[in-house]
């Protein structure tokens, strides 16, 4: 498989801006600035976006663990920390809260760690990713 993406930024560092192009998704003509950027909320930068999408494919990854043991979430809340020093992502947090009907907390965390090995972004990260998950 083949995702197929595109960046363009114009202008300089500090006051330019660029745009995604991602094919056949609804993130094309996605936004982004610098970090320290002011922005109105329509703005993200990069590390924003690799975070949502650790915490995307996190999510997806143990939908898809669950789904196969005949198992469906009421809901799975995952937010991502990512720590970034020196321009070097140093670690990525997860934090799941899922809602499960009928499933006991071991097997739960079984599933949960089982995500975290699969998940495509943190395989790509290549940092410590440390994962607390929590039943409600």
């Amino acid at each position: 498989m083949a995702i197929n993406m595109r960046a363009v930024w114009k202008g300089s560092f500090k006051q330019g801006n660029g745009k995604l192009g991602i094919e056949n998704s609804e993130l094309n003509g996605v936004s982004f600035q610098p970090f320290f950027a002011k922005s109105d909320g329509s703005f993200t930068n990069p590390e924003e976006l690799l975070a949502s999408a650790h915490a995307t494919c996190y999510a997806m990854t143990l939908a898809y663990i669950l789904s196969e043991s005949g198992i469906s979430a009421d809901s799975l809340e995952t937010s991502v920390s990512l720590v970034v020093e020196n321009n070097v992502v140093k670690s990525s947090n997860l934090n799941l809260e899922a809602k499960i009907p009928d499933i006991d907390n071991d097997r739960f965390q079984q599933f949960a760690g089982k995500a975290k090995d699969m998940c495509t972004i943190g395989n790509a990260l290549s940092v410590e990713i440390n994962l607390k998950a929590s039943l409600k």
